[in-house]
């Protein structure tokens, strides 16, 4: 049996548990702490450092050491919640900048990574120390994020655990896990058989509330509310303000003083959650070295707190509101989360609920990682990961889908030892650096021989199930038995030898907010209202339809947020594009299927008319509008280019040119690079002039000069032979820097001719490859003829008239001959029937 770690990925602190003799119990970490600090960073020899050694390490080197990843992981730039988060930062924060997608990176050391690279790191480090810890392998996790977390950030919070290696069996809404590891049971303790029950889940960065509904045997997720942007760092960073304050013009602004204020007001924080007064020390302090101290009195802390406990309070009433309960309704009060320890937030929830209503009979700090294992003991079966495969409910022992064959285990990694960022073993160059990994292995934990607790062998093969002696089940994850005391195997949700109840059982979760698909007016369809239960069976949405005559493809994308008549006051949860080559006709009806698994992904199937039903790959990153429509424009361009010069073309040209159009087309599906949208755009536009430069240039320059034998002089013609042959040597070879100077060379010569000569031969060869209308055409080649004829007798009068001519006649031809530019097609979204 494979083991499940059940970690609590906080945002400054993060805690590891699994399920050890049927109870959750907290590995300590390679200090013995049981919570590591969720902090990264890279010391002066450039080495990983995590945890406490990265916050003791951030006071010598700021800058250096990233903290509070949380809140910006999944996360756009120009996202609200990011641009406030950026504003509260420690002044000795890391520089952070939006990436080339869009997105959120920060700078680790001398590489720029991605709040889920550096996520991935913390993870990776928490998977070691508590492999070191428990003696065995973890190759699976269940984690926890915040309730108020939405789509993007549950998927982002998955990738980082698959890119740690794990494979990530479920992601648990953090106040649905403290209900786990409390294991509040209907009917006793106070309890009603159905109860309401209130989790109250004050961390370091977020903040959740959710009112459970508890019955025999069951409990689900009624009503949630949240702030994200709210928690234990903003008590810190008020009491840093204060300290400020009170240091006045005295000078603080020396090496590491933005470290030892914010470490200093943490500590007094919590100093003041269990006495009066908190005596702080700064020194060394400023530019000389110098020192202060002070007191700082809890009755001050608290007043500072006023506003953020208004906002709590808000909160709770608002939730308790959308349930239709009044804090009477409530039996229990549960208390997670470290900041839960400040008094005045304990005494906030006694004054509205009562004291005996509120319990922190778990420790705040640990309650969430205790419930993460107690899930993964309860899991029975998990889902493919993969988006395109449906296969639900495989069994929890398989190792593998039955269908598609993707692992249900975590792949070995390796350590970039540059950037750091985890890799799949095997890999040949990390993906972040480039640094070469060929030589890197996974390093294999110490497992240790699994103890049968009946007959005492302390020899069993780790892994076992069954004792080699007596035929006992093994300790195999699962949890006891309250009644009987028996130790199950995991998976199952009541007592298999008793039949007895736990007193937990997998929950049925709610989503915060409502989650629709965006329609061609900018407006919101609700697929799943906020509150929906999840998981979900498939449900079908009908009367949707995709109107327009010129679309080459349909965008279908998905929003979680209030705000129904404006989606893109929403958060972007998911999207794809379907093409169609041929376009649209008319009014196509679009029927979709949706669904919302275990982990509150969501599953799309969709088809147009009676078509067969289709399955979509949600991409999770938002391209701009305006950058998708510059793309498509700019593919246009390219396909014509491409069609209308195919035979003139070099290969050399044709391959590049036929790259970038793919990209292009990628970008205006919605689709995200790894470079940047605006690069990349500007380097199409100037690939596809230079190649519409250099093959007009060539072809006028070859032209000018065959045609210009006793109308340019000899030295003239030689130099335009020469300058076509330059300019197509560099096509052939794509040399973009040689054909930019080839092409200016040939266009200076080209445009020095005398404009008559010019335009007569343009007439002429656009007459010869019947580019004009046929009576034009006539006109065009006999006055070729009479223009001949006046150059050979050296009749400059009558060469003069027909290169007039010629002018008048080949403007005659294009102006008849012209036409519109062809429409650009268009992305259609769905529209009501």
């Amino acid at each position: 049996m494979h083991r499940t770690l059940g970690i609590d990925l906080g945002t400054t602190n993060s805690v590891t548990a699994w399920m050890h003799d049927g109870v959750p119990v907290v590995l300590p970490n390679r200090d013995g702490g049981r919570a590591t600090p969720s902090a990264v960073g890279v010391g002066p020899d450039g080495g990983l450092l995590v945890g406490q050694e990265a916050l003791s390490w951030r006071g010598g080197a700021p800058r250096s050491v990233i903290t509070e990843v949380k809140r910006l992981i999944g996360r756009r730039w120009n996202d609200e919640l990011v641009q406030k988060a950026l504003k509260t930062r420690p002044d000795d924060a890391p520089p952070v900048r939006e990436s080339p997608d869009g997105a959120v990176e920060i700078q680790v050391g001398s590489h720029w990574l991605s709040p889920v690279q550096v996520s991935a790191i913390l993870l990776r480090r928490l998977r070691k120390d508590a492999e070191d810890a428990a003696g065995t392998s973890f190759r699976r996790a269940v984690i926890t994020v915040p309730a108020y977390f939405a789509e993007p950030q549950f998927d982002a919070v998955r990738s980082a655990g698959r890119l740690a290696g794990f494979h990530v069996a479920r992601i648990v809404q953090e106040p649905t896990a403290a209900a786990h590891a409390f294991g509040v049971r209907p009917g006793e303790g106070g309890l009603k058989d159905y109860a309401t029950v209130l989790v109250f889940d004050l961390g370091g960065g977020t903040f959740d509330v959710s009112l459970l509904a508890i019955g025999p045997g069951h409990f689900s997720v009624a009503a949630l509310g949240g702030d994200n942007l709210l928690g234990g760092a903003d008590f810190d960073a008020l009491l840093d303000t204060e300290l400020r304050t009170r240091l006045g013009e005295r000078d603080h602004d020396g090496d590491g003083d933005a470290s030892r204020l914010r470490a200093a007001a943490e500590r007094a924080k919590i100093e003041l959650s269990s006495q009066d007064t908190a005596e702080v020390v700064l020194a060394p302090l400023g530019k000389q070295g110098g020192a202060w101290s002070g007191a700082l009195r809890r009755a001050d802390f608290e007043s500072l707190l006023t506003g953020h406990l208004s906002r709590m309070r808000e909160t709770v009433e608002a939730v308790l509101t959308e349930y239709s309960a009044t804090p009477e309704d409530v039996q229990r009060v549960l208390l997670v989360g470290g900041s839960t320890l400040v008094p005045a937030v304990r005494r906030g929830l006694e004054d509205l609920f009562g004291a005996d209503t509120v319990s922190d009979a778990v420790d705040p700090m640990t309650a969430v990682a205790h419930g993460a294992a107690v899930e993964a003991g309860l899991l029975q079966t998990l889902d493919c990961p993969s988006e395109t495969c449906t296969v639900e409910k495989i069994p929890v022992d398989s190792e593998a889908c039955p269908a598609c064959a993707v692992p249900l285990l975590g792949t070995p990694t390796v350590d970039c030892p540059d950037c750091h960022v985890p890799a799949p073993e095997l890999t040949a160059a990390c993906p972040v650096c480039a640094t070469d990994l060929s030589g890197l292995r996974s390093a294999t934990p110490a497992v240790a021989p699994s103890e049968c607790p009946a007959c005492g062998r302390d020899d069993n093969p780790a892994g076992a199930t069954i004792c080699g002696d007596c035929d006992a089940v093994l300790d195999s994850g699962g949890l006891k038995c309250p009644g009987c005391s028996m130790v199950n195997a995991a998976g199952f949700s009541s007592c298999s030898y008793c039949g007895g109840d736990f007193g937990t059982a997998l929950p049925q979760q709610v989503t915060a907010q409502t989650i629709g698909v965006e329609l061609a007016d900018g407006t919101v369809e609700a697929l799943f209202p906020g509150g929906t239960p999840y998981p979900t069976e498939w449900h079908r949405v009908d009367g949707l339809a995709v109107r327009s005559d010129n679309a080459t493809s349909v965008a279908i994308n998905l929003w979680e947020g209030p705000h129904l008549r404006s989606a893109q006051r929403n958060e972007f949860c998911g999207g794809f594009v379907d093409e169609r080559p041929d376009g649209f006709r008319g009014d196509v009806p679009l029927t979709l299927q949706v669904r919302l698994d275990a982990d509150r992904t969501i599953g799309l199937r969709y088809r147009f008319g009676s078509d067969d039903w289709c399955g979509a790959e949600l991409r999770r990153n938002l391209v701009s509008p305006a950058v998708g429509r510059k793309a498509a424009y700019l593919r246009v361009r390219y396909t014509d280019f491409l069609d209308t010069w195919k035979q003139e073309l070099t290969h050399a040209e044709r391959d590049a040119l036929t790259e970038t159009m793919l990209a292009l087309a990628a970008l205006g599906r919605g689709e995200t690079m790894s470079r940047s949208l605006d690069g990349l755009l500007d380097s199409a536009r100037d690939t596809l002039d230079l190649c519409t430069r250099a093959r007009s240039a060539q072809a006028g320059a070859r032209l000018f000069a065959q045609g210009g034998r006793g109308l340019l002089p000899a030295a003239l013609v030689e130099s335009l032979r020469n300058a076509a042959e330059a300019v197509r040597d560099a096509r052939e070879a794509m040399d973009t820097a040689a054909m930019r100077e080839a092409t200016e060379r040939a266009e200076d010569l080209s445009t020095g001719i005398d404009p008559s000569i010019r335009n007569a031969l343009y007439a002429i060869r656009l007459a010869e490859q019947d580019a004009y209308p046929t009576t034009i055409r006539t006109e065009v080649i006999a006055a070729r003829d009479a223009l001949r004829s006046a150059v050979s007798r050296d009749d400059r009068s009558a060469r003069d008239a027909q290169l007039v001519l010629l002018g008048r006649l080949g403007k005659q031809g294009l102006d008849q001959f012209a036409e519109g530019a062809p429409p650009i097609s268009a992305i259609a979204r769905p529209s009501r029937w």
